[in-house]
């Protein structure tokens, strides 16, 4: 009878540690939430989906073009561990500039935008990176009869704020690649603040 009790709770003890010894083990993955994941900027193969507003405009030495205020969506995929792909489309509304109606067509009317470019990032595996690149961008509506588009250069800071969710600050300038009406060149200077979701 006494070995038999005794057998049991044995049996009882050793089945209880093992109990313990697996909870144990499955805390650290339960523990796991977004708050201490890994935070880094970006690594190879992922995705982001990034929203912003900013301000964009057009200046040359023959006219005055609007200031435009644009909501922009993209995408990016980091190809390697420091290129991005990117692209997206923009919108733009617009205020200021030359009342005239040649400003309701062309570089500054307000209109739909698609760009496309490749991005350098410096430390992308950290929590904070700078990135460069550049960037074609085409007007898809109230578009001029002459449009090549522009490209612009880009400069801008990305922090992780959590495991899924960075934010961006960014600048560009760049060129139209059409000359104006008296063959002046226009430039571009653009400033943007968004969050990109991973």
């Amino acid at each position: 009878m006494t070995r038999s009790i005794t057998a049991l709770v044995l049996a009882f003890l050793v089945g209880a540690a093992s109990a313990v010894h697996a909870q144990t083990e499955s805390a650290p993955e339960q523990a796991r939430t977004e708050e201490t994941e890994p935070r880094s900027v970006g690594s190879p193969g992922m995705l982001m989906v990034g929203v912003s507003g900013y301000l964009d405009r057009f200046f040359s030495s023959e006219e005055t073009f609007p200031t435009n205020y644009t909501a922009q969506v993209d995408v990016g995929r980091f190809l390697t561990r420091r290129f991005v792909v990117r692209g997206g489309i923009a919108g733009t509304g617009s205020y200021g500039g030359d009342e005239s109606e040649s400003a309701a067509t062309g570089v500054g009317a307000p209109a739909l935008h698609a760009f496309g470019g490749l991005l350098l990032y410096f430390s992308p595996q950290s929590m904070v990176s700078f990135y460069s690149g550049a960037e074609y961008w085409a007007q898809l509506t109230r578009r001029a009869d002459r449009d090549a588009g522009s490209v612009l250069a880009a400069l801008g800071l990305e922090a992780a704020m959590s495991s899924r969710v960075n934010v961006f600050m960014e600048g560009g300038y760049g060129v139209e690649l059409t000359a104006g009406d008296a063959g002046e060149r226009r430039w571009r200077l653009i400033g943007r603040v968004g969050i990109r979701l991973k």
